[in-house]
């Protein structure tokens, strides 16, 4: 009998375990570009940022910024740049070549169109003039960036804190539709003339579904994070202590055939709030970035 029941186990737990967790798909998210191909994204972001201040005890070098932030400023860069995959290596670290092609900077404060800031033209002609080479892991990982002029390293030394050239990593393991995964973005962020720091953004990913493509299978990840931070007077520009707060969310498309990202879109929403006595100072802001992919041969 318990000969029977042994060789009947098997089927009936195929028969009642429901077919959908057996068979759950799993998928293996990883840069693939070919070396030799080339791919031409635009990224553009915009910022809007306005302030709310009561009190008479703002420090008065920080004034002119605030009654400047209280009629509302607006920022928006978009750029272009081309990516070239040169070299992998036998541990997967890929190595890009890669060159801006277009930079524009436009911006408001109220209705009056704020100047590009001085020394901008210059900037511009010689980022545009240069090649960088950018070392990611599998997963798109920044592991290092290295301008062909060692006077860009300051900007290099940014990407390489950044960690990714977006806020979307890839897992490193498979994952099925619905699974999550974390990871910590740092983003440069330059408080003060002379120092900066980073705003660490924890980040939860989600494989929200996949979509089918004229070349196969497109993975849609969302993403989601946020930030808090109390700044003391020696980290901020204007001199006062500062509560700082962030959110950010937003998704990506991810070409598995191809093992590339087709575009994206991002939003953060920043609130930062100073109060000490009969002085208050509120800062809110809205970020909203893009990515697309316009060509690839």
């Amino acid at each position: 009998m318990s000969r029977v029941i042994d060789w009947f186990a098997p089927l009936l737990v195929a028969c009642f375990v429901p077919s959908s967790v057996a068979q759950t798909p799993q998928y293996r998210l990883r840069l693939s570009d070919q070396v030799g191909q080339t791919s031409l994204y635009r990224l553009t972001f915009e910022m809007r940022m306005r302030a709310e201040y009561s009190g008479v005890e703002v420090d008065e070098g920080a004034r002119p910024l605030i009654e400047a932030l209280a009629s509302g400023m607006s920022m928006r860069t978009a750029v272009e740049y081309e990516q070239t995959l040169a070299v992998v290596e036998e541990d997967g670290t890929r190595n890009f070549e890669l060159r801006w092609q277009s930079y524009d900077f436009s911006g408001t404060v109220g209705e009056i169109e704020v100047p590009p800031p001085p020394g901008y033209a210059a900037s511009a002609r010689e980022l545009l003039s240069q090649t960088a080479l950018v070392r990611t892991t599998p997963t798109g990982h920044i592991v290092d960036v290295t301008y062909s002029q060692p006077r860009m390293g300051g900007l290099a030394g940014q990407f390489r804190q950044m960690r990714g050239a977006m806020p979307t990593y890839l897992p490193e393991g498979s994952v099925a539709v619905g699974e999550r995964w974390s990871s910590t973005a740092e983003v440069p962020v330059r408080l003060s003339g002379d120092s900066a720091s980073t705003m660490a953004l924890e980040l939860e990913h989600t494989l929200r579904e996949l979509r089918s493509g004229p070349h196969g299978l497109f993975a849609v990840i969302d993403v989601a994070g946020s930030y808090k931070q109390l700044l003391t007077m020696g980290q901020v520009t204007i001199g006062i202590p500062m509560h700082m707060e962030a959110s950010l969310t937003g998704s990506t498309t991810f070409d598995l055939s191809r093992g590339r990202y087709t575009s994206g879109s991002y939003e953060i929403d920043m609130f930062a709030l100073h109060a000490s006595g009969d002085t208050e100072i509120q800062l809110i802001g809205r970020a909203d970035g893009t990515l697309e992919l316009l060509t690839s041969r």
